[in-house]
């Protein structure tokens, strides 16, 4: 009975074996298919935030073009800009101004006047209401590095002696 019960052993201890050495290979294998799996996922991770890294620079330059372009139409229209342009005149002719700012070339402005109007507003003789000469301001500019640009457009009206319409 002793000999039947080592010979017993023996075959589950064998059995135990052979599928501990099947099960030792599958593991690695699993192991190394997991691994790739890993790898794939961390490349294609690193591709996403490459790609966002190059959108955000490429906002960041539309921005600074932006922001310069905004700047000298604002400064167009300021007060300042107002003693560089002649917003009495009713020439076509555009009128330049050039200026500079740190991040941005190219950097122009020019007022076309584009028509008179006549305001609804109070005036104390009847019949006659303040005047305005109506101006288009386009700006346009890029950064330095040229990969971004801008161009912009707005109305002005300013008041105006040269344009008084009788009603």
């Amino acid at each position: 009975m002793c000999i039947e019960k080592d010979r017993t052993e023996n075959k589950v201890r064998a059995g135990q074996v052979m599928l501990a050495s099947k099960q030792q290979g599958f593991v690695l294998i699993l192991a190394l298919v997991l691994l790739a799996v890993m790898t794939l996922i961390g490349v294609s991770s690193m591709n996403s935030a490459n790609m966002e890294l190059k959108a955000t620079a490429n906002a960041q330059q539309h921005q600074v073009a932006f922001n310069a372009v905004q700047s000298l139409l604002e400064f167009a229209v300021s007060a300042d800009g107002a003693a560089a342009l002649d917003f009495q005149t009713t020439d076509t002719t555009p009128q330049v101004i050039k200026a500079s700012v740190p991040n941005a070339t190219n950097l122009v402005a020019s007022a076309v006047y584009s028509g008179c109007s006549v305001g609804v507003g109070s005036s104390l003789e009847e019949g006659k209401a303040p005047a305005s000469n109506i101006f288009k301001v386009r700006a346009t500019g890029q950064t330095i590095t040229g990969s971004s640009s801008s161009v912009q457009m707005q109305g002005l009206r300013f008041p105006s002696a040269a344009c008084a319409i009788d009603l």
